[in-house]
């Protein structure tokens, strides 16, 4: 039987839990989204979420993430009763698992060796050149991606759920420091894509079949200073086309600028650009599978509603009031 599997940034997911990891309804803004996003949930009904932006977890409550999941699950009525954290973020938000254990099973197995500095676990350092002036930069993530072994639907694979560095300028105050920002920017996603192909292909060496999900912050074509690099960070994940048995695949392809609406399609959120104050909409929320991966025809989607009409009733108000990304799903046959 087909089984979905979700990718999605529940934005500041954190902020709708009280101090008890309990979904709060007392507030009614924060009531309003948790209940749209138990609405999006249960009507999606996926077997398994790779989750960004989830609930914290603290060194006083290192369970929190987990047991936040769990409490909003029991009190929605979802299907979706364990969850799963690997290494913690540095900050408020964590990149989680969250799953049905009837229809899946997943546990953490992280990769990487110890003290190496070209194959550190994800929580530690990692050193490439991606300015080309022959000495490495230090790259490090600041949340850092979870792998787990899942089985979905009686397929068993290596699931990589990442939150990579975002290229929103944040302090730069003229046009020559917001140029400088968005090359150091991208350097640092450069270097964490480069990181997790690597990760890849050790799994593919090891034989497994491989997903890649979660909120890459890059799109094909999105950004003028990848063509200094020839591709984007989601390409270099994806894999090199001389080595086509490795690559991953996108299974929407190539997202279309339409001019006429200034966005990409499909989008999975939008941002505010800095010249013109306009909202864009962008595609840099993934699911990436191996070709060995077997996968439902024409299942991948975008549960974007402001580009497909088609998401009527309570859903569609449903997903605009959930998060500011919309989920992203693929069915597994």
């Amino acid at each position: 039987m087909p089984e979905t599997i979700m990718s999605w940034n529940i934005e500041w997911f954190d902020r709708l839990f009280d101090d008890h990891n309990e979904p709060i309804l007392d507030d009614p803004e924060k009531k309003k989204r948790n209940d749209a996003i138990a609405e999006v949930l249960g009507h999606i009904d996926p077997a398994l979420v790779g989750v960004v932006e989830g609930p914290a977890s603290t060194i006083a409550n290192p369970t929190g993430t987990v047991d936040c999941l769990r409490n909003f699950a029991a009190h929605y009525g979802l299907n979706l009763t364990e969850a799963l954290l690997g290494y913690r973020s540095k900050g408020v938000q964590e990149i989680a698992v969250w799953f049905d254990p009837n229809r899946a099973t997943a546990v953490w197995n992280p990769g990487g060796t110890q003290g190496s500095t070209v194959d550190p676990p994800f929580d530690g350092e990692f050193r490439i050149d991606t300015d080309e002036d022959r000495a490495d930069e230090i790259h490090s993530f600041y949340r850092p991606p979870l792998e787990a072994d899942v089985t979905v639907g009686g397929q068993s694979f290596k699931l990589i759920v990442c939150h990579n560095k975002s290229k929103g300028i944040q302090n730069a105050g003229d046009l020559l420091n917001w140029d400088r920002e968005n090359r150091t920017n991208r350097r640092m996603l450069f270097g964490q894509s480069t990181w997790i192909r690597r990760r890849v292909d050790q799994c593919l060496q090891g034989g497994h079949q491989v997903v890649v999900m979660g909120d890459i912050n890059d799109g094909a074509g999105m950004d003028w200073h990848e063509f200094e690099h020839a591709k984007s960070s989601v390409e270099l994940i994806m894999g090199d086309l001389f080595e086509p048995d490795g690559l991953l695949r996108h299974q929407l392809g190539r997202p279309r600028w339409v001019r006429s609406k200034g966005e990409w399609r499909p989008a999975s959120t939008s941002f505010r650009d800095l010249i013109t104050g306009d909202y864009v909409r962008v595609l840099i929320d993934f699911i990436l599978t191996l070709n060995g991966i077997a996968l439902e025809a024409g299942s991948h989607a975008v549960w974007n509603p402001w580009q497909f009409p088609s998401l009527t009733g309570p859903i569609s108000q449903a997903l605009k009031d959930s998060s500011d990304h919309h989920p992203v799903t693929i069915r597994l046959d």
